[in-house]
């Protein structure tokens, strides 16, 4: 197929991404509203923050086994409308236990999507030609801001949570419903070795993957703290405080589609350290000076930095030598979701003991550890990946 031919299979893929970070950026956003309404402590939310998570990891080697039955594109679309369920009924939940149990289920199903789309753009890569994967990325992000921003709208409007769920759940249906139109299927789906979509990390693609795991801590940290970080420490009203995640969201939006320029130019590796340098700056900004503006441009320098981080490892992973891509991407992954399963539980129980500032320093070292370890992880994939994706 040419280019052209593959246009609406890429624009549905892109799609799905933007979906995917459209229901995740809602959820966010939503959390200072959940921890109000239901009268939780932040270790209380974090029993939330930790379900969610859990749901995402323990259905990895069931997902990895069934896009390789039914094709990614089946996978994407089913786990994507479950996605989109699962989060309305977060809305509706009227005590601690249900919030905990809701937000397994849609953990669940958020995991599953994730696994499915990204194995969907690999589908895409592949018959493209070339590095595509930051600009999948990108729209995720994009979603991401979306979610925030139509947020803060219907939260100004006045509607409640389950309002505000119902009406942004119904417009992700809608895509997602647009995307079964152009998604692309694998030519036949892998039944052998190759296609199993679970192994542990191994060989070299292990250091790929704890570096993948750091930045998911990271990343899952700005995702589901920073609405409440700005709130509860800088002192910003509701509407205000979703601008953290916002601007977060907004710089990795951009960066992400500047991505294959950026690693073209300073390449792979230097990304990934320059990466770790700009989260481990914004987050001491933000620790630094606990005002609303300085935390949120803080947590806009972490977007910068971490924008193509976990596409140019997914990428690396891929291109491991010896290494079906698939199980490569899996495994980079399934840390990576450990990585995000820790991340924000960690953030919250600490912030009960020791203040979230204190948490942010956590993450600092965390950035710099990035740093440290690129050197040696990339280095492995170098020529393969330079030769066989050139861009």
């Amino acid at each position: 197929m040419t280019r052209r031919e593959l246009i609406p299979a890429r624009a549905a893929a892109s799609a799905a991404f933007f979906g995917n970070g459209f229901g995740i950026g809602i959820w966010a956003a939503q959390l200072p509203r959940f921890k109000a309404a239901l009268g939780l402590s932040d270790g209380q939310l974090s029993l939330g923050l930790l379900a969610f998570s859990i749901g995402a990891v323990a259905l990895m080697p069931i997902v990895g086994w069934a896009v390789t039955i039914v094709g990614s594109r089946a996978a994407t679309l089913a786990s994507a409308f479950a996605f989109t369920l699962t989060l309305l009924l977060i809305g509706l939940a009227p005590s601690l236990p249900l919030f905990i149990a809701a937000a397994l289920l849609a953990g669940g199903c958020n995991g599953t999507m994730d696994i499915s789309m990204n194995t969907n753009a690999t589908v895409v890569e592949k018959a493209w030609g070339s590095a595509i994967m930051s600009s999948f990325h990108a729209f995720f992000s994009l979603g991401g801001l979306a979610g925030a921003a139509i947020s803060g709208l219907l939260i100004a409007l006045g509607l409640s949570i389950s309002g505000t769920l119902l009406v942004a759940c119904l417009g992700m249906a809608a895509l997602f419903a647009a995307t079964a139109f152009g998604m692309m299927s694998e030519a036949k789906p892998t039944h052998g070795g190759e296609g199993h979509g679970f192994a542990l990390p191994r060989g070299p693609v292990v250091l790929v993957a704890v570096l993948a795991m750091f930045c998911f801590v990271v990343e899952g940290a700005m995702v589901d703290w920073t609405a409440i970080y700005l709130q509860t420490v800088t002192g910003a009203d509701l509407q205000a405080a979703v601008t953290g995640f916002a601007a977060f969201s907004l710089t990795m939006t951009i960066c992400r589609f500047l991505g294959d320029a950026v690693v073209r130019a300073l390449g792979r590796t230097r990304t990934v350290q320059l990466g770790g340098l700009l989260a481990a700056a914004g987050l001491s900004l933000a620790i630094l000076v606990p005002q609303p503006v300085p935390a949120t441009v803080g947590f806009a320098l972490v977007g910068f930095g971490l924008a193509n981080v976990v596409p140019v490892l997914f990428s690396t992973a891929a291109q491991m030598e010896g290494i079906p891509p698939s199980v490569g991407v899996a495994m980079v992954a399934t840390l990576g979701y450990g990585g995000y399963l820790t991340g924000p539980p960690l953030i919250g129980f600490g912030g009960d003991l020791f203040g979230l500032r204190a948490m942010l320093g956590v993450l600092i070292v965390f950035s710099i550890t990035i740093i440290i370890l690129s050197q040696r992880a990339l280095r492995p994939s170098a020529v393969q990946f330079s030769a066989t994706r050139p861009k």
